[in-house]
């Protein structure tokens, strides 16, 4: 995998590189993590379009926060709006009406957050944005997917991906810590706000802890999906619905 350095967001990264069990590869620029094409400058998405043939953007905010926040419009390139979570889940989505003190005070342990992802009202909207992706012809891709801070959604999102591809579980896992490279300086400021502003230690540490990616909450995602079905691929062939001769026709396109 390699971290792609733009000058107007971080937390992007290729996920080519990344080996499966079978000794293949990811094929790279096909599969790039991020954020919002917000803050991007005009190099920055001259490198995601030339160096990277980015072709398709899969934002899985919810339709607010994509209102609140949209992207920018670049040419040639598709836009896709596919919400992973409902309106207002308080501690992931990241809409004005749930970013007050009150709200946040509520979150539930970002665990359940996770496992509601793969096993709740979520399941749905996520195969679909999987789906998607590994179905898209290959003169779409590059594919960007992203949420507002490409740790949560987008972190589910990618194990999903790479656990279809066949990459190992530690693998899986270690592809999603590299989010808080991009993200421990942010957390960080958040704490020091909330210490500075509210001098309550207990809330600004949760707060902190909930902006970074912790290896207990991809692993609680994981784990419900071993308990309910056996394993990860079982869950991803039931909820696919690809034939074997389909998934194998897929798989190949993007491993080398």
């Amino acid at each position: 995998m390699a971290i792609i350095h733009l000058k107007g967001a971080r937390n992007f990264r290729d996920l080519g590189g990344i080996k499966t069990k079978d000794g293949r590869t990811v094929k790279p620029n096909m599969l790039i993590r991020g954020t919002p094409l917000v803050k991007l400058h005009k190099k920055d998405i001259e490198l995601l379009k030339m160096q990277y043939g980015l072709s398709t953007v899969i934002d899985l905010r919810t339709k607010k926060e994509a209102e609140e926040r949209p992207n920018e419009i670049y040419d040639n390139i598709t836009y896709l709006l596919i919400p992973i979570l409902d309106e207002g889940k308080v501690g992931i989505s990241h809409e004005k009406k749930v970013r007050s003190l009150k709200t946040l005070k509520m979150m539930m342990p970002m665990e359940d957050l996770y496992i509601s992802m793969v096993t709740g009202a979520s399941q749905d909207n996520l195969i679909r944005a999987l789906k998607t992706i590994l179905t898209l012809p290959e003169k779409d891709f590059s594919v960007v997917f992203h949420c507002t801070a490409g740790k949560d959604r987008t972190g589910i999102l990618a194990s999903m991906l790479l656990s279809f591809l066949g990459a190992d579980r530690e693998v899986i896992i270690n592809d999603y810590l590299l989010s808080n490279k991009g993200l421990v300086i942010k957390a960080h400021l958040i704490y020091l706000a909330l210490l500075i502003l509210k001098f309550n230690p207990k809330l600004a540490g949760k707060i902190r802890l909930y902006n970074l990616a912790r290896r207990s909450f991809i692993e609680a995602a994981l784990n419900s999906l071993e308990e309910q079905y056996d394993s990860v691929q079982n869950f991803l062939q039931q909820k696919l619905e690809f034939t074997e001769e389909e998934a194998n026709q897929i798989r190949n396109k993007f491993l080398e």
